[in-house]
């Protein structure tokens, strides 16, 4: 039974999947005019919107939030990611968009959670066990990405333990490989991934989508025009616009650009031919 009787979709929850998929079909014609979409209409949108839920999963412009999972060096050359795993998530991330390694300084681990609400705790920051040289709070270190298997597989001495600088993600599956370079000493270091939160997945017709509230218009516009086809039809310039407009607004509200990086030969501190005003220049 449809969780929007009334038209409004749960003040915490929102709408339902069958909500939705119920709208999506009768931009379509399914179900339109006072007639109800048959079982089979409802379960077709369900796996559509399944499956078109995982696609937008692996575009960082549709997935709303970065989560950030920490687990402690144990000395080890690589660490897994996925359910049990040494950084234990419900999913495998399909890509590791940023990493740092935390050095404890002798500040207590993370507990669990994102960064949002349990970066830190209290005792982080007390104060320094040794006078001003900050030892006893965390301090952390970004790690460069090796952008490729090749490229990690190119180091010559891969088994080099010391200060890590770099990493590499291997999104294999079901269980994902994280490898910092130079390998990080056991239980100096807490190693901290970023990726994309999962969006909903395995959806049934009684399941709330648990998205922000810009998310249910797209949801309906683009589930439509994947489904026309499968009633034999195109789907039609006013679904095609509605649903591109609907994507614009989440764009729009995740998008977020990281800083443009350089080159050290090409900043003024890195440049061997600096001059004083370089910086200034106008390219």
């Amino acid at each position: 039974m449809s969780g929007a009787t009334d038209g409004a979709p749960d003040a915490t929850t929102g709408y339902l999947v069958s909500d939705l998929v119920s709208m999506a079909l009768r931009q379509i014609g399914v179900g339109a005019m006072g007639t109800t979409a048959s079982g089979p209409d409802t379960a077709d949108g369900i796996m559509h919107l399944n499956m078109m839920l995982a696609q937008w999963q692996r575009k960082r412009w549709l997935v709303p939030n970065l989560v950030d999972e920490a687990c402690m060096s144990t000395g080890s050359s690589v660490y897994y990611i996925g359910p049990g795993a040494d950084i234990d998530v419900a999913v495998r991330p399909a890509q590791v968009v940023s990493a740092y390694a935390r050095l404890l300084n002798g500040a207590p681990a993370q507990t669990d959670g994102d960064f949002a609400r349990s970066d830190f705790s209290s005792s982080d920051f007390s104060t320094p066990t040794s006078g001003l040289d900050g030892s006893g709070y965390p301090i952390d270190y970004s790690l460069a990405p090796i952008p490729s298997y090749e490229d990690y597989a190119a180091l010559s001495l891969k088994a080099l333990k010391t200060w890590p600088n770099y990493f590499h993600y291997n999104p294999a599956f079901p269980m994902g490989e994280f490898r910092p370079w130079p390998i990080p000493q056991e239980g100096v270091w807490e190693l901290h991934v970023l990726y994309a939160q999962p969006l909903p997945a395995g959806l049934t017709a009684d399941m709330p989508i648990n998205l922000p509230p810009e998310y249910w218009d797209a949801i309906m516009w683009s589930l439509a025009a994947r489904l026309a086809p499968s009633y034999g039809q195109e789907a039609s310039p006013t679904v095609l616009s509605a649903a591109k407009s609907a994507l614009d607004t989440i764009r729009s509200a995740n998008q977020q650009v990281p800083i443009l990086g350089m080159p050290a030969i090409l900043t003024p501190i890195g440049n061997p031919f600096y001059w004083p005003g370089l910086e200034m220049q106008k390219l």
